[in-house]
C-alpha cells in the first residue's frame, strides 16, 4: 500500500513525545494525528514545525479537520500584524551602487520578546499594562492606545542608518539593542539610550548597518540615565 506524503508526515508525528509550549495536536481530513506547532500561514495553507524531527512542512487548510482550519485561522488573525512578509531590499552604500538583500518572512517579535527589523521596516510596539505595571509588548498594526505604544522605524540611507522612535508614553522606555552589518552575519551589542516621558528619539549608525534586534523590553518611572547606566554595566 502506497502512502502519500501527506500521510507519512502524519504517522511520523504520531511517535513523538506530547510536548509544552505552543504546540497543537493537529488532525488531517482523513483522521490522521500529528503533534506540531504553527509556524506560518495564510488562508489557504500553513506551514507547520513537526515535534518529534523538528521538519518543516506546508499543507493547504483543506487537508486539515475543521476544528484545525478554524484554529488556524483564529491563530492567523492573531498573530497577522506581527508577520513579517519575505522581500527584498535594495540598499543604498557609500560609493554610490546599490545592493539587494533578501529579507525573510517570520515574526517581527520572537516569543522570547527579540524585535528585528530589517532596513525599511515600521514597527508599533504596545505595551499590556493592570494599573501601575506594566506587562509584555505585541505588535500591532496600527496605534490606537498611544499612552502604551512605541513606533519604531528602521531606514537605510546611502550615508547612515537611522532608528526613529516615536511614543506617548509618559515613563522611560529601555531596552537592549544589537546591530548586523551587510558583510556579517554576526550581531554586535550597541548602546540605545531609553525613549524619555513620551519624547521620541532618533539613532544613527554606519550605512552598513541594516538589520537591528532590540529586545529586554521595560517600561520604567526611573530615570532614563540611571535605566541607561545600570544596562550599560
Amino acid at each position: 500500500m502506497k502512502l502519500s506524503i501527506l500521510s507519512t508526515l502524519f504517522l511520523a508525528g504520531t511517535l513523538s513525545n506530547p510536548c509544552h509550549g505552543a504546540e497543537r495536536k493537529f488532525t488531517s481530513s482523513d483522521g490522521k494525528e500529528l503533534l506540531a506547532e504553527i509556524i506560518t500561514a495564510t488562508a489557504a495553507d500553513v506551514t507547520l514545525k513537526r515535534s518529534n524531527d523538528g521538519k518543516e512542512f506546508t499543507l493547504p487548510l483543506a487537508r486539515l479537520s475543521e476544528d484545525d482550519r478554524k484554529f488556524v485561522l483564529a491563530w492567523l488573525e492573531k498573530e497577522r500584524p506581527n508577520m513579517r512578509p519575505a522581500r527584498e531590499v535594495e540598499l543604498a552604500l557609500e560609493d554610490g551602487s546599490s545592493k539587494k538583500m533578501p529579507v525573510p518572512k517570520g515574526f517581527y517579535l520572537s516569543p522570547e520578546g527579540t524585535l528585528t527589523l530589517y532596513a525599511g521596516d515600521t514597527v508599533h510596539l504596545e505595551f499590556a499594562k493592570e494599573g501601575e505595571n506594566w506587562g509584555a509588548p505585541k505588535v500591532v498594526t496600527e496605534v490606537k492606545n498611544p499612552e502604551r505604544t512605541i513606533t519604531f522605524a528602521f531606514s537605510h540611507q546611502a550615508n547612515m542608518t537611522l532608528l526613529n522612535r516615536t511614543t506617548k508614553i509618559q515613563s522611560a522606555v529601555v531596552m537592549d539593542s544589537m546591530t548586523c552589518a551587510l558583510d556579517s552575519d554576526e550581531f554586535t551589542r550597541v548602546g540605545l539610550y531609553p525613549t524619555e516621558k513620551a519624547q521620541d528619539a532618533t539613532d544613527s549608525w554606519p550605512s552598513k548597518v541594516w538589520i537591528l534586534q532590540l529586545s529586554k523590553f521595560e517600561v520604567t518611572d526611573r530615570p532614563a540615565g540611571e535605566a541607561y547606566g545600570e544596562r550599560a554595566k
